[in-house]
């Protein structure tokens, strides 16, 4: 077994799940990504997004533009508004059936493609595959 290190800045270790690694001044591989973002030139990455979503963006309205897989959660909610309203494309969105959704996840998916006017397609899959895929995230 490898030795067990922490980083000086967080103080995770290299045991962690991620598989996180530490670099000679011993700040992890989380750290440095994270310290990342404040370099970055968001303007510049904003706009080269839009060149890259103009490339695929239909002349049909009845055309998809891409595929948004979401979940009901808030996070679906944001990704759907920047894909439709703030980058102007039309969007399939796509989720499964995980076999025990909630009342207020069903909902939350309603609405969703009511409020942003989207098309969503559900999917469902073998029960069996969904409680392999949980037990193995889950009991990991």
């Amino acid at each position: 077994m490898a030795d067990l290190r922490f980083c000086s800045e967080c103080l995770y270790g290299t045991s962690h799940p991620l598989n996180l690694t530490l670099d000679d001044a011993g700040i992890c591989s989380g750290c440095r990504i994270h310290k990342e973002k404040d370099r970055l030139d968001w303007n510049y990455r904003w706009q080269l997004l839009e060149r890259i979503c103009n490339y695929y963006r239909s002349t049909s309205e009845r055309n998809y533009d891409c595929i948004v897989p979401v979940s009901g959660g808030q996070d679906s909610y944001y990704i759907v508004h920047i894909v439709k309203n703030r980058l102007g494309l039309n969007p399939l969105l796509v989720t499964y059936n995980k076999y025990f959704n909630t009342e207020l996840g069903i909902r939350n998916l309603a609405n969703l493609r009511i409020r942003f006017d989207c098309d969503i397609l559900y999917q469902n899959v073998n029960p069996l595959v969904v409680k392999k895929i949980t037990r193995k995230f889950y009991l990991s």
